[in-house]
């Protein structure tokens, strides 16, 4: 009989049986109690099982804090696998194991520098998939379950964990990755399962009856509070990146605008707290970037860019996209109770 770990919040352990269903065990240190069922149907149970045989562990070389190992999400019964943008996924060579233990190497597809997700593809037939649902489907309180190899637990046929959770809420997301903003600002799907740890993203997010509705994201913090976010990035982005399609919500500079021009770069970072009008106020400056050598600093009113009068950050980020490298712009600034004019020579984003 198979079972794995869902990991909760109360940090007891919770195992799913293909035979019987959900039943909470008692903490490691105390004798084992009578299994009380949490869902009925042994349908869901068979679905899980279905969705765990899609989950792969990933392990490859990490650099500093990158790590080197994940998760990731077979999605056709040719071989092809999603997971997350990182060292480990972007190039050859990724050792894949499968849930039956068995060992492959992945060959690098491609990636999306937007959606921050890589395909990759392993040689194999009839290979086990998860089956994609609309996350449109999803309601405010839903049970959704996520699957991942957290913390490198699973090494060969041991099952991944799965973390259970309830949906909040479809939105957008604005986020950083360390000390850069995070590229992807299309919908996400919100929820409290605990996937922002180590090993999670690229793990597939279940909805109660077992569909897909999305794959966990990179390891991000809002930007307003500090704090990590758990979430996916939807089924329909993830169907669409895999099959080949720039995101539609992705800036057009960064999908190449059919002209090959370059994404300009001044280095800011603009404060998100506010919520229905957010100005333009500097949250930090990236150190050695074009706004550094300008003089910007932290907290400096943005008031606008060349011609441009700013009235909040979404102004800001569309005067930002409209910049190319080697474009000299125009800042005019309030610190304190001075109104200043800088000058910051575009650099290309890195």
């Amino acid at each position: 009989m198979r079972r794995w770990a869902i990991v909760h919040f109360g940090m007891l352990l919770i195992t799913l049986s293909a035979a019987s269903g959900i039943a909470v065990a008692a903490p490691s240190d105390e004798p084992e109690r009578p299994a009380r069922r949490l869902v009925a149907p042994n349908s869901t149970a068979r679905a899980f099982s279905r969705s765990e045989a899609a989950v792969v562990k990933l392990y490859g070389r990490g650099i500093g804090r990158e790590h080197g190992y994940g998760t990731g999400t077979l999605v056709s019964a040719d071989g092809q696998i999603v997971t997350v943008l990182s060292l480990l996924s972007a190039r050859d060579g990724a050792r894949v194991v499968l849930s039956d233990g068995r060992t492959m190497t992945a060959t690098f597809v491609r990636k999306d520098e937007y959606r921050q997700l890589a395909l990759l593809k392993i040689d194999i037939e009839d290979a086990p998939h998860v089956e994609f649902k609309d996350s449109t489907s999803l309601e405010l309180g839903d049970v959704v379950f996520a699957m991942g190899n957290w913390f490198k637990v699973a090494e060969g046929r041991e099952p991944v964990s799965i973390n259970r959770g309830i949906f909040s809420m479809r939105t957008k997301l604005d986020a950083r990755r360390l000390t850069q903003d995070f590229s992807y600002e299309g919908d996400v799907l919100l929820f409290d399962a605990m996937t922002s740890n180590p090993g999670a993203p690229g793990g597939p997010v279940l909805d109660i009856e077992g569909g897909c509705v999305g794959i966990v994201g990179r390891i991000v913090e809002a930007s307003a509070t500090n704090t990590r976010v758990n979430y996916a990035i939807t089924s329909e982005e993830i169907r669409a990146f895999v099959g080949g399609e720039i995101a539609a919500t992705a800036p057009a500079n960064d999908a190449g605008d059919g002209e090959g021009r370059k994404e300009g770069y001044v280095g800011i970072s603009i404060s998100r707290l506010g919520f229905r009008h957010v100005s333009p106020y500097v949250e930090r400056v990236r150190s050695g970037s074009p706004a550094d050598k300008a003089g910007v600093l932290a907290d400096d009113l943005v008031l606008a860019i060349d011609d441009a009068r700013l009235r909040n950050a979404n102004d800001y980020k569309d005067a930002i996209r409209r910049l190319r490298p080697g474009d000299k712009a125009r800042f005019i600034l309030k610190r304190g109770q001075r109104v200043m004019t800088v000058t910051i020579e575009v650099g290309e984003k890195p």
